[in-house]
């Protein structure tokens, strides 16, 4: 996040300002109607525009939501941000009179522009590597996205960063453990109660996880009519729904699990293929889509759980800290001949990730993306990554700081699905551990509140097993994933040889097509540790087939 925070650089322009625009909710917007006398139907664009404008650092700390805005003021300046958990995007450019151009959404921003959009060749590397791109970075060059937590005041003279006040007053400590979970139920459980004001028909997304079943739990306490939702998949070693039925059971809430089809997944490929605004291979983007889809109307407020692993924080796994903290010490050299010598060993082939990879960020990342050296073989150029947003949070760290490193590097890992989701399907969906006063006062928690060894996300457990025993959801957590081979092999490799064999993006340079074929070839051919590798390709191609105008 750049720069620090501070009062004096808002003030210069903070009465000068002529259109405000806002993309998401701000909770607190009829309170701050109340306390500046604005008209009942004043729109959450006004109401912000009217708090920056009576005191503009203090309306940022106190404002709790989920929104991005855009500030413009009578000259050629703009402020521009996205609040610290925010799950909207904003885009900003010049445009060719060298003025300030900014949208929600990239491909309305390039319509506007006039200009024909390129390919960014580092953000190109960046999506094969990590399998997304991350702000401040777009898949355009010249196109910018503003970060999450960031505000930024653009002008003729420059780019000026600023980090989001945050509310202090907020995060007083806890004179014990015991007590912190006291604190936590009852700042978690307003967060719920406003962030469900007015709903009729809530619901909330329930996993086999800690972070939703204790959303759950609290919001059971509240709304009894509430409906626990699960997406579940055929394949066991996948499907939550089983430990999830077992949770809302024990809370008395009504469960539904979603089941969709292939012919519904393969749709919705083609959905976000057209929609998102740029490339991105979570593998579960397409079932977060046909849930909010079939949500929609049938709920006025669903609950999710993104924003407590941010705050808690997280400790890799012990061969990921192995691999960061000892391997990533030895000499590239040997690392590779070690590697290919524990293969041959069946006793000592379990240990090979603790020294097999290209880079020491690499045991951390969320996906098994292109190596360096094969994305410099699909692009025929020279691939740096140290531009990137993962590799400049992983670098900030000493190698021994497992939990700091790891948990930064969780609010920016590649993860756009919830994003791209609402926007495509405007669901009302709402992040309880993203509310200020809760994501704040997790954050100041010590260390070993937030995690011990074996007791991982220690305080929201412990909160958790209040109301749930234990027994029932304290198992291994498989995580919110997809059956991505079986989609992959479908159909005899449809998808595969749609867009890796037979694509008409491959003629237009941006991958060299013999490459990408062979990975293909290699895949049908049994290879499966390409999996995702060839996944990553086939979204590429996909998304570049509906966007021929990118160059």
């Amino acid at each position: 996040m750049a720069g620090t925070s501070s009062v004096s650089p808002f003030i210069g322009i903070s009465r000068d300002l002529a259109a405000a625009e806002v993309s998401g909710e701000i909770l607190d917007a009829p309170a701050v109607r109340r306390e500046l006398a604005l008209q009942p139907e004043s729109d959450t664009a006004q109401v912000l525009l009217a708090a920056w404008q009576q005191r503009p650092a203090d309306c940022l700390r106190r404002l709790s939501g989920d929104f991005a805005f855009v500030l413009r003021t009578d000259g050629a300046a703009a402020w521009l941000g996205r609040d610290p958990c925010s799950l909207r995007s904003l885009y900003w450019c010049r445009d060719a009179g060298g003025g300030i151009a900014s949208d929600f959404e990239l491909q309305r921003l390039l319509n506007r522009s006039g200009a024909p959009p390129r390919i960014w060749r580092q953000s190109l590397h960046e999506y094969l590597r990590l399998g997304d791109i991350s702000a401040p970075h777009t898949f355009v060059e010249g196109v910018h996205a503003v970060e999450a937590g960031e505000i930024l005041r653009v002008s003729a003279a420059g780019v000026q960063a600023l980090a989001w006040p945050r509310d202090e007053e907020g995060t007083r400590p806890a004179a014990s453990f015991e007590a912190a979970v006291d604190m936590l139920d009852e700042r978690l459980t307003r967060s719920i109660h406003r962030h469900l004001s007015g709903s009729d028909r809530p619901a909330a997304f329930l996993s086999a996880g800690i972070d939703s079943a204790l959303i759950c739990a609290l919001a059971a306490r509240l709304v009894p009519n509430a409906v626990a939702l699960t997406v579940g998949f055929d394949d066991p070693g996948l499907d939550e729904a089983p430990v999830a039925a077992q949770i809302a059971a024990h809370l008395g809430l009504r469960h539904e699990v979603l089941r969709f089809g292939r012919s519904e997944y393969l749709a919705a490929f083609d959905r976000l293929a057209q929609g998102m605004d740029q490339p991105m291979a979570d593998p579960a983007s397409m079932a977060t889509l046909l849930a909010f889809e079939h949500c929609r109307e049938r709920f006025d407020v669903m609950l999710e759980g993104t924003g407590a692993d941010e705050a808690v924080g997280a400790m890799p796994p012990r061969h990921v800290r192995l691999a960061v903290g000892v391997g990533s010490h030895v000499p590239a050299v040997l690392r590779r001949r070690l590697v290919r010598t524990m293969a041959r060993v069946p006793a000592l082939a379990g240990y090979t990730p603790i020294l097999d990879f290209e880079h020491p960020a690499e045991p951390l990342m969320r996906w098994r993306g292109f190596t360096q050296a094969e994305i410099e073989e699909l692009c025929g150029e020279p691939v740096s990554l140290a531009h990137t947003t993962f590799y400049r949070t992983f670098a900030r760290f000493a190698r021994s700081d497992h939990y700091g490193r790891y948990s930064a590097l969780y609010g920016v890992m590649p993860g756009d699905r919830l994003t791209q989701a609402m926007r495509l399907t405007g669901a009302c969906v709402r992040f309880p551990y993203c509310a200020r006063d809760v994501d704040g006062f997790l954050r100041q928690l010590p260390a070993d509140w937030r995690w011990q060894p074996g007791r991982p996300k220690r305080i929201l457990a412990e909160l958790l097993a209040r109301h749930v025993p234990r027994a029932i959801w304290d198992g291994p957590k498989r995580g919110f994933t997809f059956p991505l081979h079986d989609f992959l092999a479908g159909d005899d490799w449809m998808l595969v040889r749609r867009h890796m064999l037979d694509g008409g993006w491959l003629h237009r340079g941006v991958l060299r097509p013999d490459v990408v074929r062979r990975y293909a070839q290699q895949y049908i051919g049994g290879d499966r540790r390409l999996l995702f590798r060839v996944w990553a390709l086939v979204v590429l191609g996909a998304w570049l087939e509906q966007h021929p105008e990118l160059g």
